[in-house]
């Protein structure tokens, strides 16, 4: 179980707003190192550079969308079995069955509800102490 003051997070998504609204959450949580990043290419770097626990994407972001940036993580040895959840506003059937189809196991509805996302986040990492 981890401790939640030790989780270590990555927000990305292409809206400060948003991410104002999952740094909230995750503090209400008591996950306090969270970073951000605004797009695909900036994410990728700070993965690739950086040990998290836990990603939380945004599925559409212009250039480089979410699901292209989790395809590549999963190709990755490095990354392949980062916990991801993929954050999206739109939940339409065919693009939740695309998305399970690429390997996403954990949805997170916008906005970000603080319930739902504790939910997701024990879901991927274990339950929070």
């Amino acid at each position: 179980m981890p401790k939640a003051d030790q989780v270590r997070v990555l927000c990305v998504d292409d809206q400060d707003s948003m991410l104002k609204i999952h740094r909230y959450a995750f503090a209400q949580l008591g996950i306090r190192k969270v970073d951000v990043a605004t797009s695909a290419v900036a994410a990728a770097d700070l993965i690739l550079s950086t040990d998290y626990d836990l990603v939380t994407l945004d599925w559409n972001m212009p250039g480089t969308d979410g699901l292209t940036l989790f395809k590549a993580l999963r190709k990755n040895p490095k990354t392949a079995k980062l916990p991801i959840i993929m954050v999206t506003g739109n939940a339409e059937e065919s693009s939740v069955k695309t998305a399970i189809a690429a390997g996403v196991r954990l949805f997170l509805r916008k906005p970000v509800a603080v319930r739902d996302l504790k939910v997701r986040v024990e879901a991927a990492i274990g339950k929070l102490t």
